[in-house]
């Protein structure tokens, strides 16, 4: 099973922007540059990431979003995203949504800066953020030293002080089938989601995640930190919100 990049794409209505003349002419982004501390280990995942990054935007325009379909951004001049002297074109899907899968020798490195630049109607808008590290697992049972997690159980992940505005999640089973994934799945969920700013601690996987006794599952969590108000640069500031994370994943196995 494959699981595209955005899923992380987003955008929500926001029905108090209707008739704002201040922001008519201003851009809309909703985007994610994810990196992947492992690019064969996201492959088994089912990530469609390929050369260790992907990049997915979500672009509208910012006259009335309380009908999306109304005001998708479909002909923006270009999109791309850069890192210290290197930069990769965003590929426009058509619908609104721009995507760039792999790092085009971005590379993904904690603590760079990775630029979105968005040229539209000959003004340029930006968003920046500093990529953070991939998260620690370590508190994790290790699978490879023996220790198991009883089955049916939550699990525990405690990214605290690590620096993160949000987090994802997913578990795989064996035959690489999602048994659980915390990915938002409406429009409305996505923009509550990125637009989160609280510092992530302990989160919690649910047991429904692991079903089934003396199995080997992959949890795969991504560590997330978005940009802030004053690093974006003509985007719609309200709605608007760049993320850049980074995914990590280890096997967790259940208990007989």
């Amino acid at each position: 099973m494959r699981l595209p990049l955005l899923s992380l794409a987003f955008l929500a209505g926001c029905s108090f922007l209707d008739g704002l003349d201040d922001y008519v002419s201003n851009v809309v982004c909703e985007g994610i540059y994810l990196g992947v501390d492992d690019p064969d280990l996201a492959a088994q995942l089912g990530l469609d990431v390929s050369d260790g990054a992907a990049t997915t935007v979500f672009l509208a325009r910012a006259t009335s979003l309380s009908s999306v379909e109304a005001n998708l951004l479909t002909d923006a001049d270009s999109v791309s995203l850069r890192s210290g002297g290197s930069t990769v074109e965003l590929e426009n899907q058509g619908d609104g949504t721009y995507l760039a899968l792999g790092d085009g020798g971005l590379g993904y490195a904690a603590g760079a800066t990775y630029v979105l630049e968005v040229d539209h109607d000959g003004r340029s808008h930006t968003a920046s953020a500093v990529a953070p590290d991939p998260p620690d697992l370590g508190d994790l049972p290790d699978a490879g030293a023996g220790e198991l997690h009883p089955t049916g159980q939550d699990l525990t992940v405690d990214l605290t002080g690590q620096g993160y505005d949000n987090w994802l999640g997913l578990v795989l089973d064996a035959d690489g089938t999602v048994t659980w994934d915390n990915r938002p799945e409406s429009a409305g969920d996505y923009i509550d989601w990125i637009g989160g700013s609280d510092d992530v601690g302990v989160v919690t996987i649910p047991g429904s995640a692991f079903p089934d006794a003396g199995s080997v599952y992959v949890v795969g969590v991504a560590g997330v930190r978005r940009s802030l108000d004053a690093e974006l640069s003509n985007f719609n500031p309200i709605v608007s919100n760049w993320a850049v994370g980074a995914l990590a994943a280890a096997p967790v196995g259940t208990a007989p």
